[in-house]
């Protein structure tokens, strides 16, 4: 789970009910290290001292977001290691499109990293989706030719991962014999894992499932109104629009979870933002463990790419007996023609 800091009792005990990780992004100035030490005592008070839990600085994030020609911080890995935190991430800044310049620099900084540190570290990569759509040949050969194990955080005013091009570039980024995960991101984390990353990390909110770029158009508006996981679907949406379809169909089996929070309910019993909150992560363990169950690369990718071609139908079947629009997200044509 890629989840703010402000979250983490919640995140926490569901690590603890679901033995996952969790990514914690930190807030940006002088506060950060110490809201690192208190993120990170309350995480493991509540999962265990033995839960996985990640630091992102998040400094490729925002209006004040820095470039990737910045400087990478020793002491910020340090401060990592000195926590408890096994494998540090760099506080990388943003990779625009074309910004080759940029990105010599962010590797250039990784290898000054490495002959320095005394500990592990991934190299975050928050990159415009240009480099995994169009460039992902380019961005490869620059990660192999350095050899450190590497985040992909992927910016786009849309969802960055929603055509065939950038999952094809997603896949072939993570086929790399260079150690490679992703963060930041939605339900494509799921995809990622079946195709080789080392891990996948899902943002617990909208802001926090892609990097909106340096540019106008893209965002995001709160409603008052909780998002909740459709899980037949692999979609997420707001629970009132839930609620009309199902009424509209009450009988349909999609409707049902079967999650360890809602017990074979009904999605329309979904009330407030703390159960929408908890079904949402535990379904989508679900579908991960389904997927990954299969062993190696070529089964799990297989059966991500026949869920995903299910949801359409889903979304289909939902729009034709409800008469509502139910759009299928970009996201699940672009998965469901993966062949391994």
């Amino acid at each position: 789970m890629h989840a703010p800091n402000a979250r983490v009792r919640a995140v926490a005990q569901l690590c603890a009910a679901e033995t996952v990780g969790a990514i914690y992004t930190m807030p940006v100035g002088k506060s950060r290290d110490t809201t690192l030490e208190k993120t990170l005592a309350t995480h493991r008070e509540i999962a265990g001292e033995s839960a996985t839990a990640l630091a992102d600085a998040n400094r490729y994030y925002g209006t004040n977001r820095v470039s990737a020609s910045a400087p990478l911080s020793l002491e910020w890995l340090q401060r990592q290691w000195d926590a408890g935190i096994p494998w540090a991430i760099t506080d990388s800044g943003y990779v625009d499109r074309n910004a080759d310049d940029d990105l010599t620099a962010l590797f250039a900084g990784g290898d000054e990293l490495a002959r320095k540190a005394t500990g592990r570290f991934f190299l975050a990569i928050p990159a415009d989706k240009h480099w995994v759509t169009t460039r992902a040949a380019d961005l490869r050969a620059a990660v192999e030719a350095h050899g450190i194990p590497v985040i992909y955080l992927f910016g786009s005013t849309g969802d960055p991962l929603a055509s065939k091009k950038a999952v094809d570039g997603l896949l072939y980024l993570l086929d790399s014999a260079v150690p490679s995960a992703i963060m930041r991101t939605d339900q494509a984390a799921i995809g990622a894992l079946a195709g080789n990353a080392v891990f996948g990390a899902m943002g617990t909110n909208t802001s926090l499932r892609h990097i909106y770029p340096p540019r106008p158009g893209g965002g995001f508006r709160t409603t008052g109104f909780p998002s909740a996981f459709l899980p037949r679907g692999l979609s997420f949406h707001r629970t009132d629009t839930l609620s009309r379809a199902i009424a509209l169909s009450p009988d349909e089996l999609h409707w049902l979870c079967s999650c360890d929070r809602c017990g074979g309910m009904r999605l329309d019993s979904i009330l407030d933002e703390t159960h929408a909150f908890t079904h949402s992560l535990l379904s989508l363990t679900e579908v991960a463990r389904h997927v990954l169950s299969g062993g190696d690369r070529e089964k799990s990718l297989a059966s991500w790419s026949s869920m995903c071609r299910s949801a359409q139908f889903t979304h289909i079947d939902i729009e034709t007996t409800t008469g509502m629009k139910w759009d299928y997200p970009d996201f699940l044509g672009a998965w469901g023609g993966v062949t391994p």
